[in-house]
């Protein structure tokens, strides 16, 4: 039921992706799921909040800033948008900078799985782990074969930081896959990773109280950690 309302959402962008109204000399692009969406920073939820992450960098470097990212999409839903969705390859075939945040919801999808954090064990998680890791490398190479724009992809912060241990140690082993992974790369794709797990570490108050989405606060210390990467 899940896939098919995204597939839904993506079906509704091609009717009209958010996109900022002005036009502008260079364009962002960004991809994932609630997190680059600023799911909950309003009450309304009907389109990315000019709050989000993408819009606050995009509007600091006066850039056009096209959001298709799509709440509650999985890494592997969003591989296939990028390989077969014609608004998502359009607009990516036209980005100076692409915004890549996914995984949280393998992630939390295992949480779910297993009745929460404390049934959740690192061989429960090892498959969806490698999975996530295969995605986000293809994922890469698929935008980097669309753009010759650069690819800033974020690592994933701990939603639910009062866990500890429980959470954190997929957490680290994802996010050190993601550092590899991304300094492979580098060595013949346009492409950064972004920290977001080391700046939000010891940082509760920038995720929303009861949520796992940032609050303003979190989504202004992401924009600000790509703004070194976006000239």
């Amino acid at each position: 039921m899940r896939s098919f309302i995204i597939f839904i959402i993506i079906i509704a962008y091609a009717v009209s992706p958010y996109q900022a109204s002005a036009y502008k000399e260079k364009r962002m692009v960004a991809v994932g799921d609630s997190i680059p969406y600023g799911y909950n920073l309003e009450k309304d939820n009907s389109q990315p909040p000019d709050g989000s992450f993408p819009s606050l960098i995009a509007k600091k470097r006066n850039l056009e800033v096209t959001n298709l990212s799509i709440p509650g999409i999985t890494s592997s839903e969003l591989l296939g948008a990028v390989k077969s969705n014609e608004i998502y390859r359009e607009a990516l075939k036209e980005a100076d900078y692409v915004i890549v945040y996914i995984g949280g919801n393998d992630l939390l999808n295992i949480v779910k799985q297993n009745g929460g954090l404390d049934g959740v064990e690192l061989e429960d998680a090892a498959p969806v782990i490698r999975d996530l890791l295969y995605n986000v490398y293809e994922t890469i190479l698929e935008i980097d074969e669309l753009t010759d724009g650069k690819i800033l992809v974020y690592n994933i912060y701990n939603p639910y930081p009062a866990a500890g241990d429980k959470l954190d140690t997929p957490l680290a082993y994802i996010n050190q896959q993601y550092a590899s992974l991304v300094k492979l790369l580098k060595h013949f794709t346009s492409v950064s990773l972004v920290n977001a797990n080391k700046a939000f570490r010891g940082h509760p108050e920038y995720i929303i109280k009861g949520d796992v989405h940032p609050t303003k606060k979190g989504q202004e210390v992401l924009a600000k950690l790509a703004l070194k990467h976006v000239k």
